[in-house]
């Protein structure tokens, strides 16, 4: 179950690739826009800002984060949000531009050790498993011209064990979602364990590498 309040408390660190992507976006009168994997709705309504001509449209199959989006919605007479699994949906007419962000990746971590992999071994997490030269090689092979970088961000991230909080609004739920609430009760006092020591917190905070792979393509 994702929980929007959770998802939120990031905002700003979670909303920064989502501008370095459509900063690169150069298309200026679409007439539809959609926008998978569209969480809470907060950065579709970017979208309808931009583009207050096109019709928009937030996919996402999480229907807490879809009912979260439908106030989004009742501000703009051409935002609209869809319940449904992006690998299923499929668009009632031509989209002109396409975006997703932060879909496709998720963590790894206690799921295949002795203990979790018996509890976890269905649990279907997505893996951002290629770099960008390899996006760029199949989408130009599919006639698309392409604009495709790396970025790693360091998010400074303040507060008591901020990068489980970070991710128990992402890669943690499908996890959690698993497990009866005393497993996932000793499944994060292990998984705090083990981040303490990989992001260990300074005077200032904790810092958190955030790896992102970036593509825009279009058809020519």
């Amino acid at each position: 179950m994702w929980d929007p309040g959770q998802y939120l408390r990031y905002a700003g660190e979670r909303a920064r690739p989502f501008f370095d992507l459509l900063g690169r976006v150069g298309v200026d009168d679409p007439g539809y826009v959609a926008d998978l994997g569209c969480g809470p709705g907060n950065l579709t309504a970017v979208l309808a800002d931009r583009w207050p001509a096109a019709e928009v449209v937030g996919v996402d199959n999480s229907p807490e984060m879809i009912d979260a989006a439908q106030a989004e919605a009742r501000k703009r007479d051409r935002l609209s949000f869809t319940l449904a699994n992006i690998r299923d949906w499929r668009p009632d007419r031509k989209v002109d531009v396409l975006l997703s962000n932060a879909v496709l990746q998720w963590v790894l971590d206690l799921v295949r050790s002795a203990r979790w992999a018996p509890l976890l071994g269905g649990v279907a997490l997505n893996r951002q498993a290629r770099g960008p030269a390899e996006y760029l090689d199949l989408l130009a092979r599919a006639g698309c011209s392409v604009d495709a970088w790396e970025t790693t961000y360091l998010h400074m991230l303040l507060g008591e064990d901020p990068v489980v909080e970070w991710y128990r609004g992402t890669g943690l739920r499908p996890v959690l979602a698993a497990l009866d609430p005393a497993q996932a009760e000793r499944f994060i006092a292990e998984y705090r364990e083990r981040v303490a020591e990989a992001y260990p917190p300074a005077p200032y905070g904790t810092v958190l590498p955030f790896r992102r792979v970036f593509v825009v393509a279009q058809a020519e």
